[in-house]
């Protein structure tokens, strides 16, 4: 009797692990190019520097003697130009400018308007120049918005430079007058981060600005 050849036995489960690792492989060859065009890649920097301040200044002249005092005659305006100049900066800026009247001025109800008066007449005044907005009293304090690189270049504090002299003070109400100084002082502050220029003065008088 003769020997038959056995038969290769198939093995099925060898046989569907084969066939899913083709379907697996086929799927990647697919989505390949989906997954290669949805994908995005980059690289940069970023670094943070101090913004660039000019500087400012408060330029004082007028008709003063003996340590900046005022000299007074009846009927002539003493003149006193204060000038601001400020160089500018990269960012929009507040210049502030304090005003510290001695108690013997006061103001009108504009707030712009300084006045010295005795007996029931005035005796001498002065108001703020025109393009300062007013914010705040106690000290009194004016401002203005810059727009970034903008510059100030000698621009008025006091209108036209000048205090109006009555010419009806006499020599006694002179020697009463005292003390009438007005005391100047500018800041500049960087208006971005703040709501407005009340917010960005209070940032720095509370650090005594």
């Amino acid at each position: 009797m003769k020997n038959r050849p056995n038969k290769a036995r198939v093995n099925i489960p060898m046989c569907c692990a084969c066939i899913l690792l083709c379907l697996t492989l086929f799927s990647f060859h697919l989505c390949g190019g989906l997954y290669a065009k949805y994908t995005a890649s980059g690289e940069g920097s970023d670094s943070a520097r101090v913004i660039k301040f000019g500087n400012i200044t408060i330029t004082e002249t007028g008709d003063f003697y003996d340590g900046n005092k005022l000299m007074i005659i009846p009927g002539v305006d003493i003149k006193k130009e204060a000038k601001v100049n400020f160089k500018g900066s990269e960012a929009a800026t507040y210049v502030f400018v304090k005003v510290t009247p001695t108690a013997a001025w006061s103001v009108a109800s504009d707030n712009k308007a300084f006045s010295l008066s005795a007996g029931g007449k005035e005796l001498m005044s002065w108001q703020i120049a025109d393009g300062w907005d007013y914010l705040a009293d106690t000290p009194y304090v004016y401002y203005r918005t810059l727009e970034p690189n903008q510059q100030l270049n000698d621009v008025d504090i006091i209108k036209d430079g000048e205090i109006k002299v009555s010419d009806a003070i006499t020599k006694g109400e002179l020697g009463a007058l005292g003390d009438v100084a007005i005391g100047l002082r500018a800041t500049v502050v960087q208006a971005t981060g703040f709501e407005n220029a009340a917010a960005a003065w209070n940032s720095v008088s509370a650090k005594g600005g």
